[in-house]
């Protein structure tokens, strides 16, 4: 993580919905925004340097510890979403992205709101280890005593 970082920790990424993203009635299903949230996150977290790479050379991982989804609009076949991805809060070893799955051509209209919980671990083993020293240097606003 050595490369300076964005002012801001967030990003936008365009997705589209496919067939295997839907149900027989062509409505997208809720596993399906799971995984965009998850498209989502792993850019977000290459953007501040912690690529999928990075993740493989070092062995520290973000690890998913509590996932909220709130789903408010069905998305269907052939939409096109622009889902964000920003990092909102960073503890002592966990941190929380909030995500958003919207219409990239429709403004306002919102499919899903998420907001996850994140623990940095070690591998192997799995012991928790202190979120990325760049993150904390670069937001220090976001981050808490917890």
């Amino acid at each position: 993580m050595s490369n300076p970082l964005p002012a801001e920790p967030r990003l936008t990424v365009p997705l589209e919905v496919y067939y295997f993203d839907t149900d027989a009635g062509g409505v997208v299903h809720n596993i399906a925004y799971l995984r965009m949230v998850e498209i989502a996150r792993s850019q977000l977290a290459a953007a501040l340097g912690w690529s999928l790479e990075e993740m493989g050379r070092t062995g520290l991982v973000p690890v998913v510890a509590r996932t909220e989804i709130d789903y408010l609009k069905p998305a269907r076949l052939g939409d096109h979403l622009a889902v964000s991805a920003e990092l909102v809060r960073m503890e002592k070893v966990r941190f929380l992205i909030r995500f958003e799955i919207a219409s990239a051509t429709q403004p306002g209209r919102i499919f899903a709101r998420c907001i996850q919980t994140m623990v940095t671990v070690q591998l192997p083993g799995g012991r928790p280890q202190a979120v990325p020293s760049a993150w904390r240097d670069a937001y220090p606003e976001l981050l808490t005593e917890n």
